[in-house]
């Protein structure tokens, strides 16, 4: 005789007459019981009982009035810089600015902490907390560069000419959202403090290459293309949580960079060949990792570099309509050079 063990009151209900019916159609072991019964309650706790469709409801309401919240925060204190801007002081100015930072960090933190910390906060069931953690503290962060961009804007007014230290207030400004958005984006990883990082790297190389007079448009396409290929190595390494949107921002930076120097009145050439070496790495790294930025990448590489190379050196005798079925010709041989890749890579 077939000895079963009493169930714990802790499984699901559902599992007993489950357990039952699958013995009874000779489906099921009745000597393994109990192992079936915990299987069973395991399976029902994690799939999505009939009230999980209005639980997701809630969440995306909450996660909604969070949002407005914060806007309402933000929107209160453009709506009196506005008014009064004009009449406020230096120190009002940065502390409106820090008070807002404040409420949105705080918020921020508090939506972590509500939901058990910052490691839990990264579980998958949690995403609208943490989305919205993220996005409260890269508010912060930009409210917080912006009191530094006031006040180092009035202390270069005070202590000499805005052309003499012009770049210490961006090389400030943008640093300090940098590092900022960085330890939100460590906090809680997202998209939004990815972004943000990257809108303040732009800027920071900028003025990084005004300060060291390293101005124009070459070097600072060079040095974008290698912020871009670091960015890159770091979404492979696995070191962003949104690997895609991580690469699709790497890969931007380099189209970018290598764009650049084709405003360049010596050396436009670097253009072309930058955007060449792109488009090369691109259809490359897509053979390897099968991922759409890198195919765009090299599309976009090729686009770009043969009808400018060829309107440079005809210089211009081509006209548009030349230059624009050049351009068209390429297109079309770049996305069947992509889509080739592609069906092989599949």
């Amino acid at each position: 005789m077939t000895t079963r063990v009493a169930p714990s009151v802790s499984l699901d209900r559902r599992a007993e007459p489950i357990a039952a019916a699958l013995e009874q159609q000779g489906l099921l072991d009745p000597q393994r019981h109990t192992e079936a019964l915990a299987a069973l309650d395991r399976a029902l706790a994690a799939s999505p009982g009939p009230t999980a469709e209005p639980a997701a409801l809630r969440r995306r309401l909450v996660e909604l009035a969070a949002y407005v919240g914060g806007a309402f925060v933000v929107a209160a204190g453009v709506l009196f810089a506005t008014r009064e801007w004009a009449e406020l002081s230096v120190t009002q100015r940065v502390g409106l600015l820090g008070a807002v930072a404040v409420v949105l960090a705080v918020a921020g933190v508090a939506t972590v902490v509500v939901t058990g910390g910052r490691l839990v906060v990264r579980e998958p069931v949690f995403d609208a907390r943490r989305r919205l953690a993220a996005t409260l503290l890269t508010g912060a962060g930009f409210a917080v560069a912006a009191a530094v961009l006031v006040a180092m804007i009035d202390w270069v007014e005070r202590t000499s000419s805005e052309q003499e230290n012009g770049e210490l207030v961006g090389l400030a400004a943008s640093g300090t959202l940098l590092v900022l958005a960085v330890l939100a984006y460590l906090y809680t990883p997202s998209l939004v403090g990815q972004l943000a990082a990257a809108f303040a790297t732009m800027y920071l190389v900028a003025f990084s290459l005004m300060a060291v007079e390293l101005e124009g448009p070459v070097v600072y396409g060079l040095a974008v293309m290698g912020v871009g290929a670091v960015w890159l190595m770091l979404a492979e390494r696995g070191r962003w949580r949104e690997v895609m949107p991580a690469r699709a921002v790497g890969v931007a930076m380099l189209v970018v960079g290598a764009q650049v120097p084709i405003g360049s009145e010596s050396y436009p050439w670097v253009a072309y060949v930058s955007l060449a070496v792109v488009a090369v790495v691109g259809f490359s790294a897509y053979v390897v990792r099968r991922a759409w930025p890198y195919l765009v990448a090299g599309v976009a590489g090729v686009t770009l570099a043969v009808p400018e190379a060829l309107l440079d050196w005809t210089e211009g005798s081509l006209g548009t309509a030349g230059v624009l079925l050049i351009a068209g010709v390429t297109l079309l041989g770049a996305s069947l050079l992509g889509l080739r890749l592609r069906s092989e890579t599949r």
